[in-house]
């Protein structure tokens, strides 16, 4: 509205200096010169410019559709993994790591007005449907905060084929009218280590190389220090690791991530949650719809300007 605004008052000015002014009995004479058109032509663009710089939200582009976003969350034991709490205290097990950087993302997309519904999935070596399509941010971020848990399945051991086949059932249920329309993101969130036969990879990049949906791989797990799943006394002391798999320590597996975040031909991003800037990476991949606002540098550039430019132009009509 506010650029409208301006094209209209630049047009409105032209009609006037170089038609109405020369009706007029006394004002033959008055059509302004060639710098004070210059002058007000760069007034009007620069205003238009510092709206510009300073549009928020409402400047990204929404889809007609609602983005239909899987989640397929790895509630093995070794997503309770963290660092010795001795030398690196106050880091979050992986599963944290990854709700937090799920959280970000919705709350961006909550805070845009973006259209979603969202399904989450767990697994282990057996995967299951925890919160079916929801279209409700409050009540998907709740079942974020409380309904995920390593704990939340009997079952241990992590299978990505399992994962995989329920992300493809998953979308095959959404509303019919979700079914050949809008975006389609599948999110797997895992520290990639996968406990079950050697072929569950290779099977779940197969599956998934003929999905319709693009895919995810959102790494929770440190690669340069050692995590395990602690032990702790009566009053909280910490008392080492607990062996799994005849060791202390659970390794991140990255070429299981990037594996199947390639598996759909060219549609894929692998990302870690420890990564600070991983959710805006996973907003660009969902949309590029991030919402532009120019620097506080341009910002004020472009006030200053305005303000010489207006200055300028009063001197030369009043001099």
């Amino acid at each position: 509205m506010v650029i409208w605004a301006v094209i209209a008052v630049a047009v409105a000015i032209v009609l006037y200096w170089t038609v109405l002014a020369g009706r007029g009995p006394n004002v033959g004479g008055q059509r302004p010169s060639v710098p004070v058109l210059v002058l007000t032509g760069l007034c009007l663009t620069l205003t238009a410019w510092s709206v510009y710089l300073g549009r928020s939200s409402y400047s990204y582009t929404r889809t007609a559709s609602p983005v239909a976003i899987a989640v397929a969350f790895d509630l093995s034991p070794s997503m309770l993994a963290i660092p010795d709490p001795t030398t690196s205290p106050g880091v979050k097990p992986r599963f944290e790591r990854g709700k937090a950087v799920l959280t970000k993302i919705l709350n961006i997309l909550e805070n845009r007005q973006q259209g979603i519904i969202v399904s989450i999935i767990g697994f282990t070596d057996k995967a299951g449907i925890i919160m079916g399509w929801d279209s409700n941010p409050a009540q998907i971020l709740d079942m974020l905060d409380y309904g995920l848990s390593p704990d939340l399945f009997t079952s241990t051991g992590t299978n990505m084929d399992e994962a995989s086949q329920a992300l493809i059932n998953d979308f095959k249920t959404l509303p019919e009218n979700l079914q050949k329309s809008g975006r389609k993101i599948a999110i797997i969130v895992s520290d990639g280590e996968d406990t079950s036969r050697q072929s569950s990879v290779s099977y779940a990049v197969k599956e998934l190389g003929s999905a319709t949906f693009d895919m995810v791989a959102l790494q929770a797990g440190l690669l340069d220090t050692d995590e395990g799943i602690p032990r702790y006394g009566d009053v909280g002391e910490f008392l080492g690791f607990r062996a799994m798999g005849g060791r202390p320590y659970t390794v991140p597996d990255v070429n299981t991530m990037k594996q199947l975040a390639a598996s759909t031909r060219g549609r894929g991003l692998y990302v870690r949650a420890e990564n600070p800037d991983a959710a805006n990476r996973i907003m660009d991949f969902i949309g590029n719809e991030r919402p532009v606002s120019g620097s506080e540098l341009e910002k004020v550039g472009a006030v200053a300007g305005l303000f010489l430019l207006t200055a300028l132009l009063c001197a030369r009509l009043l001099l």
